[in-house]
């Protein structure tokens, strides 16, 4: 019980903490889903929001995918969590509801796509089944106050989404 909340007992009468991880690397064709569920769990009690840049959301043709990417945004809006997405400028495939998009130009657009969550931020190799987690407030911070210049001159997405009426 005392190991599983991060108490390391040393040899003799001594206890310390366990040093957390910074860094982690999510490696395997189901990576994706393992972040998406950490996504959840490091969220679901606080609630909060995700911000993601330089995803392309999926349609119906991606099968399995699209249909796990629509319940891990059904999970997330149980769970009282939102996202905001800044797509490619003219990617009318929106899964979430639309206000949760925005337009960004092709010239913003990063070939790796990443998020940040709570105090981690997990940039995306989804061409080769990787995701790099790293753990640690002020780099999160720094990149939320990014994400917020980009979302500040980003343009609100024009098209309906999914439940949109």
């Amino acid at each position: 019980m005392l190991e599983q909340a991060g108490a390391v007992f040393l040899e003799g009468e001594g206890v310390r903490r366990r040093e957390e991880k910074i860094v982690q690397i999510v490696k395997g064709e189901d990576a994706n889903l393992r972040v998406h569920d950490d996504i959840y769990h490091t969220l679901k009690r606080r609630g909060g929001e995700v911000l993601c840049a330089g995803v392309t959301e999926l349609d119906e043709s991606a099968g399995k995918k699209f249909a796990l990417l629509k319940r891990h945004i059904e999970r997330l809006q149980e769970a009282g969590i939102t996202e905001r997405i800044l797509l490619r400028e003219g990617d009318t495939n929106l899964v979430a509801p639309r206000e949760w998009y925005r337009w960004i130009k092709a010239d913003y657009f990063g070939r790796s796509p990443f998020q940040i969550y709570g105090d981690k931020i997990a940039l995306k190799d989804l061409a080769n089944n990787q995701i790099l987690i790293i753990r640690h407030p002020l780099f999160a911070q720094s990149q939320t106050a990014a994400f917020n210049a980009l979302w500040d001159i980003a343009r609100p997405v024009d098209i309906g989404a999914p439940g949109d009426d």
